[in-house]
């Protein structure tokens, strides 16, 4: 399994709808990404997880057929996020990791 910066620069970069996040918040995206080092995409399955526990999954998560995701359930076992990060790509769910990022892992301004 490649290093996860291998997929932010070779898989990301290639996004084939980079409009799915806006420009302004695409470096930050990145940056967040990078700095927490694949917690983001663990974050991300857990919560998708716990969400289709509950009975209601996110979108994108029930949207991909059963293999996909049982696929995802072994990489979340594993404590895999390059193989979540690849997975969500060729499904076309790259860019919610951006959104994701930004929406739980930003600091927030003051916070120490």
């Amino acid at each position: 399994m490649q290093p996860l910066s291998y997929y932010y620069v070779n898989v990301l970069e290639a996004m084939e709808k980079p409009c799915d996040v806006p420009a302004a918040e695409r470096q930050e995206g990145y940056d967040l990404l990078y700095q927490q080092g694949g917690r983001v995409e663990i974050d991300l399955m857990q919560k998708a997880e716990q969400a289709q526990a509950e009975g209601t999954p996110f979108h994108w998560y029930e949207a991909i057929d059963s293999e996909q995701q049982a696929k995802l359930h072994r990489a979340l076992e594993d404590q895999d996020p390059a193989k979540i990060h690849k997975l969500l790509n060729r499904n076309g769910y790259a860019s919610i990791l951006y959104h994701h990022a930004c929406n739980h892992f930003a600091e927030v301004p003051g916070a120490a």
